[in-house]
């Protein structure tokens, strides 16, 4: 209980210290919604190879955060994020175009995160807090239900979120690419890391 409490304070000095005038008759059912963008972020794809460890990065990630706040708590009501998979760089061509016809980008342009409930919160204080969300994570047009840790901190009237999540490429129906004519072998086992700031829109 005593965690909650913290959690809630800490969400709650975020969104005072983004205070709106008071709200009128006409935008009063807006008044306890805030909504947050990402302004910059990093996403990496973390994975193994017959002959090398390999990453692929992008800085083009982009997400939706909304709060809820009433007269005794604030929430983290929905989050969404999306990445445009053709973004993701290996700084080797052949071994993007392998990535990208692997992850499907032609018919499914986007991974996408969504969130669907807050597990756990831990650690939590006025400016950082730890928590597990649990949402669903679409690759390759496969949605799977997912849980990620992740560390939440306040500063200067930004949200950062950063975490990362262990994953295999078959669990979204994704067979893993070969180069090189198949001397090349990627593993099945992949690490997802990701560092997100939100401001208020």
């Amino acid at each position: 209980m005593t965690k909650k409490i913290l959690f809630i304070s800490f969400l709650l000095a975020t969104c005072c210290s983004f205070a709106q005038p008071a709200a009128t008759a006409n935008n009063k059912a807006d008044a306890n919604k805030a909504m947050y963008q990402s302004t910059t972020a990093s996403f990496e794809i973390h994975g193994t190879s017959s002959i090398h460890d390999w990453v692929m990065t992008s800085e083009s990630c982009t997400g939706l955060m909304q709060l809820l706040a009433d007269d005794s708590s604030v929430s983290i009501n929905e989050i969404e994020i999306q990445l445009e998979v053709t973004s993701l760089k290996s700084g080797k061509k052949v071994m993007d175009n392998k990535c990208y016809d692997a992850l499907k980008s032609d018919a499914h342009p986007e991974i996408v995160f969504q969130l669907t409930e807050i597990l756990e919160i831990s650690d939590s204080s006025a400016e950082r807090s730890s928590a597990v969300f649990r949402g669903l994570l679409k690759i390759a047009g496969v949605s799977k239900a997912v849980d990620v840790n992740v560390d939440i901190v306040r500063s200067n009237g930004t949200i950062n979120i950063q975490g990362k999540k262990n994953l295999k490429m078959s669990d979204f129906a994704i067979e893993p690419p070969k180069a090189l004519l198949g001397t090349l072998k990627t593993g099945n086992d992949i690490v997802i890391v990701f560092n997100l700031n939100f401001n208020e829109l």
